[in-house]
């Protein structure tokens, strides 16, 4: 998926001296659709322009050898791959994010961590996608 190379803040704004704050929802949802709906509201009743939510596909993301470790989590004791599925959401979360924030209106979007994820979220309107700072050398996942 290749976004337009043109300037962000061009495509966000009309006044190129705006700052665009994006609240980081990330995954502190823990899974669960009303939470992620409370910080939907909360950001934009602080007058943030946009949430940002986090993307990856665990069993691509998570290494092999931290996949089986136990953790202690919100919801007791499970293992690390486990916790990061619980953790993300799929397509009827994000049909319901994209309603929710359409309705509000506030844009969202997300940070991909990974292939799957980038082409996953192509599937929606989102005014951009960032690349994790951790990922800054992914040339695969920047060059898609």
């Amino acid at each position: 998926m290749k976004m337009e190379n043109e300037n962000i803040i061009k495509q966000l704004t009309d006044n190129p001296n705006d700052i665009y704050l994006i609240a980081e929802i990330g995954i502190n949802h823990n899974g669960e659709i009303d939470v992620a709906k409370k910080l939907i509201d909360a950001s934009y009743a602080c007058n943030w322009d946009c949430v940002k939510f986090q993307k990856r596909n665990p069993e691509v993301c998570v290494p092999e050898d931290q996949k089986l470790i136990k953790r202690d989590t919100p919801w007791g004791e499970m293992t690390y791959i486990e916790y990061k599925h619980k953790v993300e959401f799929e397509s009827e979360e994000y049909n319901e994010i994209d309603r929710y924030c359409l309705e509000k209106p506030i844009p969202w979007t997300v940070s991909v961590w990974d292939l799957d994820s980038l082409n996953f979220i192509s599937d929606y309107k989102v005014p951009f996608i960032k690349i994790p700072s951790a990922h800054l050398t992914n040339l695969s996942l920047i060059q898609e």
